[in-house]
């Protein structure tokens, strides 16, 4: 939508609210990535900005398996090191990424139960959109399988992390989409291996410089190494200054010269650690969410729940809404929840529990309205949020509505308990045991149930949603305040003048389509924690839509009807991390569990395993379950 169309949504919905919305210093906002402008010359992508392609014209894949995959020395590393990390610096076409998976395969033909896992993390300012990246796949027909899954799993294109899985979980792409030199400074993990890979120095000198080289360095563990195709004598001088010990090598072609460098330091020997069983405490969403990311790490994750079946609590409503919660000023809870749909929007589609692949917010109730005011004063990505009139969200959803709204394209409905059910498969589920006791034993945990039966796991995880207070106090862990909330969602027969309804809507509540004959229309917020039905609910529900669709609403004494209770902190954010020796803690979602607990499961399995982390710093802090302890600590 262009700057013109931007303007006239903007009038047209502010007039809908009492008055004109008034300016803000967030105005003008934006927090769209660049779009390079494009050539592609006899099969190779050139960047006209910088004048020069993204991978070499003589044989592009030849030149990454000579400078970044043997001049890392992969192949042998990769074959001795059950988990590594690789890094890089532009992702450009993604040719570098495919040449790995390539050799990954290889290596798992000649050893198939070896366990090996990669996290490849790239950094990518200008990503390229789907089809120019297959075109230029075109030119390596041996890769066309890889190329294909890449493709298939490629992200929207908005700022921040986007997580994908392939080789079922063993390789997993960190793609963090954003100006490198800003991404860097906020990131935390350390590499085995780097591909320096950005274009040439004299063109890109940005991407070269000794504050974004030093930021490498720091990332990167002693003994491991970099590589790159290019020898400039600043290049090597900023990584010698950097900590690595720097030496050129023959180039590739007609390049005479590369570079390969190891990080300087005493290298410790490598501890193979013993198999663990863990123990994750809840089978809704997050424990599912958690355990999903530890299996696919080769770590034992066993569910316990008191429920005879998963995702019995909040978790278990027929129907569910992903979509973010974005604020004015993109603060990091506003980035966590672009991050977490972008990867649950993914796993909904990947495990085939979408129902509907839009949401759309209406400018309803005002403050709604205002809301979405001053995002039409910003600029957006298209694919994270899009401003859209009356007559265009009744086109996206599929039924005449009383306003415009907000578009979000990855927003999906879905089947929450099918969810769950998708991401626990692979992990042991002991249900209908009622943790009553938790204590330290050998090292590790005994849990015991309340009809005495009893478990010992290396380490614990408290996913327990609405029970999470419960379990702080058994292991007197403290500081994390949680407030209790009940929600009722009713289950709403369909009706013929809702039948065209395609997308989920939501209006500080939520309407789905129908499925199976039902919509759902949620939920209720009671502060008293009560757990009860209510026809009260069912009605408070329906009188908060927006008149004109409450009025197609059939009488509430047709409802069906479910309730259940939700965990959230004062400060709305949830708390993800670890809480003592062996024990760690993913809960307080409030009522964005099915957006948020799927990333945050999968980067706190990596925190309990100790591979990469690439959720940045500041998210990291707003969701540190100490942080309440610290604020009280200033005061």
């Amino acid at each position: 939508m262009g700057r013109a169309r931007y303007a006239l949504v903007a009038a047209r919905q502010t007039r809908q609210v009492s008055g004109m919305a008034s300016s803000s210093h967030h105005d003008n906002a934006d927090f769209r990535l660049e779009s390079p402008p494009l050539s592609i010359r006899q099969g190779v992508v050139r960047a006209d900005d910088f004048d020069d392609v993204y991978f070499s014209a003589d044989d592009g894949l030849g030149e990454t398996q000579h400078v970044f995959i043997d001049g890392n020395d992969l192949p042998a590393r990769l074959a001795a090191q059950q988990r590594f990390t690789i890094a890089e610096t532009g992702f450009g076409t993604g040719l570098n990424f495919l040449a790995v998976l390539a050799l990954y395969e290889d290596l798992q033909r000649a050893s198939p139960d070896s366990g090996r896992e990669i996290d490849f993390i790239s950094f990518e300012s200008r990503p390229l959109d789907a089809v120019v990246m297959a075109t230029a796949h075109r030119a390596f027909p041996a890769l066309a399988t890889y190329s294909a899954a890449l493709i298939d799993a490629l992200p929207p294109r908005w700022p921040g992390l986007h997580r994908r899985n392939f080789a079922d979980g063993r390789v997993r792409l960190h793609l963090i989409y954003g100006a490198a030199d800003s991404a860097l400074r906020q990131a935390d993990f350390r590499a085995d291996a780097w591909f320096l890979d950005g274009f040439t120095p004299a063109k890109n000198p940005s991407m070269w410089s000794a504050d974004l080289l030093g930021e490498v360095g720091r990332l990167t563990r002693v003994g491991g190494s970099v590589a790159s195709f290019t020898a400039a004598r600043l290049v090597r001088q900023h990584l010698a200054a950097a900590g690595f010990d720097v030496e050129k090598r023959p180039g590739f072609g007609r390049k005479r010269d590369m570079i390969i460098g190891r990080k300087r330091g005493a290298i410790q020997s490598a501890v193979r650690s013993a198999p663990e069983v863990i123990g994750v405490i809840g089978g809704g969403i997050a424990g599912a969410a958690v355990a999903a990311g530890l299996q696919a790490r080769g770590v034992d994750a066993q569910i316990i729940d008191k429920d005879m079946h998963l995702a019995a609590g909040a978790s278990g409503n027929r129907l569910g809404v992903q979509s973010p919660r974005l604020a004015v000023d993109h603060n990091p809870l506003s980035r966590l929840s672009a991050d977490c749909l972008s990867y649950a929007a993914w796993c909904s589609d990947r495990s085939g529990v979408a129902e509907a692949s839009q949401v759309v917010a209406l400018d309803w109730p005002d403050r709604e309205a205002v809301r979405h005011a001053k995002f039409r004063r910003q600029y957006w990505p298209d694919e994270l949020m899009r401003p859209i009139d009356q007559d265009t969200a009744a086109s996206a959803t599929g039924i005449a509505l009383p306003s415009g709204g907000m578009q979000y394209d990855q927003g999906r409905v879905i089947d929450p308990p099918a969810l769950v059910r998708y991401l626990a498969q692979k992990s042991g589920c002991h249900l209908g045991c009622d943790v009553a006791a938790i204590a330290r034993a050998d090292g590790g945990f005994q849990v015991i149930t309340a009809d005495r039966r009893t478990f010992y796991f290396d380490r614990i995880v408290l996913a327990a949603g609405a029970d999470l207070d419960r379990f702080h106090q058994m292991l007197a862990v403290g500081g994390i305040p949680v407030d209790i909330t009940t929600g009722q969602v009713s289950q709403v027969p369909a009706v013929a003048a809702l039948a065209g309804l395609r997308a989920g809507i939501s209006f500080g509540g939520y309407l789905t389509p129908a499925v199976a004959g039902w919509h759902e229309l949620g939920a209720s917020f009671d502060r008293n924690g009560l757990c009860q039905l209510s026809a009260a609910a069912d009605i408070a529900n329906r009188d908060r839509l927006p008149a004109a669709l409450a009025r197609l609403m059939p009488d509430p004494a047709s409802y069906r009807a479910r309730v259940s209770r939700r965990a959230s902190t004062p400060d709305r954010g949830p708390v993800c991390g670890r809480l003592a020796a062996g024990l760690y803690v993913l809960g307080a979602l409030g009522a964005r569990g099915l957006t948020m607990a799927p990333l945050l499961g999968d980067m706190l399995a990596a925190e309990i395993v100790g591979t990469p982390v690439t959720i940045d710093r500041p998210i990291r802090q707003v969701i540190d379950p100490f942080r309440f302890r610290m604020r009280a600590s200033r005061l």
